[in-house]
């Protein structure tokens, strides 16, 4: 990865998701022709070892037939991943100024929230990802009042 470029580390329990369930939903989830732009904007999986290797390449195959072309995402071997800056975490979260005063008292320590599964959820509701039904049941458990909650979620 060059300096600039940004991307998005997925953690996944392999009990409960398959890493081709991951890459399954990566290709669902964006543009595997795209245009090329800047290094920094090109679309990319990266991989830690050969198994994964090989199966983020098996299931290109469909992709290239369903095209009929080849895909511009390129598949990497992991070297280093950084950390996006602050400003760029849990982005559509941050700016609901109420709800992130209760994540600042719940975690004093930025990379705290950051690694929170409960802020990720949420921020992800905020963006407007996510079922009103699901909303709704977990709603409770975020441990932050529920009225202010109701306020972020564009499900």
């Amino acid at each position: 990865m060059g300096g600039h470029t940004e991307a998005l580390q997925v953690d996944f329990d392999p009990q409960q998701l398959s890493f081709e369930d991951v890459i399954n939903l990566v290709w669902s989830s964006h543009n595997p022709i795209g245009v090329v732009r800047r290094s920094q904007y090109k679309s990319a999986i990266w991989y830690e070892d050969d198994q994964q290797k090989a199966i983020i390449e098996s299931t290109m195959e469909p992709l290239v037939q369903r095209f009929d072309q080849q895909l511009t995402t390129e598949v990497l071997p992991l070297e280093t991943f950084y950390n996006a800056e602050d400003y760029h975490q849990k982005y559509s979260l941050q700016h609901h100024k109420s709800v992130m005063d209760s994540f600042s008292r719940m975690y004093p320590q930025f990379c705290d929230f950051n690694d929170s599964t409960a802020a990720a959820r949420l921020n992800g509701f905020a963006a407007g990802y996510g079922s009103q039904a699901m909303f709704e049941s977990e709603k409770s458990l975020y441990g932050i009042d529920v009225e202010m909650l109701q306020q972020i979620a564009r499900t």
